[in-house]
């Protein structure tokens, strides 16, 4: 067979791997349990606060831990086989359909309900401004095309300043997606799977040692030095976790945007290296549970120690936790794969399903899980656990059925009707 022949065989199997389907859906139901426990972890700027619960903050801080990252990542690993046998025209006019298409529906329709959330449930659930009030504010304040640093959160929720909430996400992907274009656009080979035989180079205990810590500590000092950075450059700032808007039309963490890129550019050269072809990934499978292991402690007894500690005793804390969410999103990710790969590297019928909807989920699940949170904020009476429970899973139902019944096959549809509703609640939504 001809070596071509043989590049796009490999090519093809190393792009369609079972496991990263499941897996990515694996990822997309995290961030819905996510969203779903922020009422309940004493997050003062959430549109939705309710009683708070340690558990439920646990599980909070082990989803934000490496699931956006994650997701970046097996993006990433998925670029160069969308873009292969297009032009860039093509895979930029196919992203912009997919992704800035949705984007702007949601922020123009989806997240402006959000600040008239939090006023309602701010004011002893009465309203004090329409919706249309509140949407005009909030896009007068887009329409500034602001660059800098955000006000915290509580301050952005209470002056309706303009904050993109989960679709920064994909607003962040799609600029991701035109920097890559650009660059492959430039130097096809960059990209292009290696000419090396496929030899199954199984990865040994220490391969897989260096691959975790090479990634946690380059991911953490280029982290800090864009945070050192940006309390250079902006003295005023004092939270190193603060949000940065570009134009608003790019909003980002600070201190997690080195980590994202680095997650997207990983996927890349896990492509590029044939490397799960070759068994350089998953890895050692027991040497991922142990490192994890090790690390799952070490970020939450920082994160324990930081929160009790104040002053320059905070901040080293601080800078410990910080270290260790680097080493805990790679060891997440890496263990994460090495038991998808092992136990879920095949298809079903169900999980086809669950693949083919799980971006129709990320963008539906938001006001899910807000309409949850409101209905049981009103029942004091429920145990938090259960409210989040219920919370978590009613919102992953109801959006999966959304996204498979409704959004899926019927886009044109869905998109008029959001037009329609926004109309409605200009129209009857006021004091």
């Amino acid at each position: 067979m001809a070596q071509n022949d043989m590049k796009n065989i490999q090519s093809k199997k190393e792009s369609r791997l079972d496991f990263f389907d499941n897996l990515r859906t694996i990822f997309v139901f995290g961030v819905v349990f996510q969203h779903a426990g922020m009422a309940y972890i004493w997050s003062d700027w959430w549109p939705v606060t309710d009683n708070s619960s340690v558990v439920v903050a646990f599980l909070v801080a082990f989803f934000d831990g490496f699931l956006m990252p994650s997701l970046f990542y097996i993006a990433g690993f998925f670029a160069v086989s969308s873009i292969r046998g297009k032009s860039i025209s093509q895979f930029l006019k196919g992203k912009a359909k997919r992704l800035l298409v949705p984007w702007l529906v949601c922020i123009l329709f989806v997240c402006p309900i959000l600040p008239l959330i939090y006023h309602y449930t701010r004011n002893s659930f009465t309203l004090i401004s329409s919706y249309w009030d509140i949407w005009l504010k909030g896009m007068g304040n887009a329409a500034g095309f602001d660059i800098g640093i955000l006000p915290p959160m509580d301050q952005v929720m209470q002056n309706d300043l303009f904050y993109q909430r989960y679709m920064w996400f994909i607003g962040l992907l799609a600029a991701f997606f035109v920097i890559f274009s650009m660059a492959y656009w430039i130097r096809k080979e960059w990209f292009l799977p290696d000419e090396h035989p496929l030899t199954q180079d199984h990865s040994t205990v220490f391969y897989t040692l260096k691959i975790a810590l090479g990634i946690g500590v380059i991911t953490f000092l280029g982290s800090i030095c864009l945070i050192g950075l940006m309390f250079y450059l902006c003295p005023q700032v004092s939270e190193p976790e603060s949000w940065f808007t570009f134009g608003n039309i790019l909003q980002f963490r600070v201190s997690r945007i080195f980590l994202h890129a680095a997650y997207f550019i990983l996927g890349i050269i896990t492509y590029k290296k044939s490397c799960f072809l070759r068994k350089i990934l998953p890895g050692h499978h027991v040497t991922w549970i142990i490192l994890f292991s090790f690390v799952f402690i070490g970020f939450y007894a920082s994160l324990f120690l930081m929160r009790i500690a104040s002053g320059d005793i905070e901040k080293l804390y601080g800078l410990i936790h910080w270290f260790f969410l680097n080493l805990f999103t790679v060891t997440a990710l890496g263990l994460s794969i090495s038991i998808t790969y092992k136990f879920f590297n095949r298809q079903t019928r169900w999980s086809r399903t669950l693949a083919a909807n799980s971006y129709y989920l990320y963008l539906s699940h938001y006001l899910f899980v807000f309409i949850f949170q409101l209905l049981f904020v009103q029942f004091a009476q429920i145990p938090v656990l259960l409210k989040y429970t219920m919370t978590a899973t009613l919102a992953l139902i109801t959006a999966s059925c959304f996204s498979r019944y409704l959004i899926r096959p019927y886009p044109k549809i869905i998109i008029t009707s959001t037009g329609v509703i926004f109309l409605l609640m200009v129209i009857f939504i006021h004091p």
